[in-house]
């Protein structure tokens, strides 16, 4: 017996790797029949002191975080749409405000039922990967269901490293 996945949730971040995620995600949709999941999560942190103001440390502008709502808004359009024309035939998507990692790994699956979770390998760079560790890494540990984290492209070639630390 094969594993037959129904709900499928990939995280996008708008990065190189969450689109090999989200090709990736919608083939296996395709070829399971499944609904798919396209989710972001925006977290209020990275708006902290960015904008035009001068209020002071800590203030978060809400034009910017309304334009990074609308861009992401628009992202998971643009990939909803591009899963229909695949033959996904029930795609949903979620832009999320909320604690990126904990709310792709447990909030997110709970509430669309999840039962595979698809993301990049990280979006990070090294730094922030040492400081902070990766999405993906936080995600595998403490997911609410199975895992794909995807390296390789459409047709499974790997990704080429510009660095032997990236």
């Amino acid at each position: 017996m094969t594993q037959q996945y129904e709900h499928i949730l990939v995280g996008i971040d708008g990065s190189r790797q969450s689109k090999r995620a989200i090709d990736k995600a919608i083939a296996v949709a395709q070829r399971n029949g499944a609904e798919l999941i396209i989710a972001t999560v925006l977290s209020g942190g990275q708006y902290v002191g960015l904008g035009n103001t001068e209020v002071g440390f800590g203030y978060v502008d809400q034009s910017v975080m309304d334009a990074s709502r609308k861009r992401f808004e628009d992202l998971v359009a643009q990939y909803q749409q591009k899963a229909q024309d695949a033959g996904v035939k029930n795609v949903v998507t979620s832009v999320y405000y909320g604690h990126v990692k904990r709310d792709l790994a447990k909030t997110l699956p709970a509430e669309f039922g999840a039962d595979l979770i698809m993301l990049g390998a990280t979006g990070a760079n090294v730094v922030e990967r040492m400081v902070m560790g990766s999405t993906a890494s936080y995600v595998v540990t403490n997911a609410v269901c199975d895992v794909l984290i995807v390296r390789t492209d459409d047709k499974n070639r790997p990704k080429k490293l510009t660095h032997p630390l990236a």
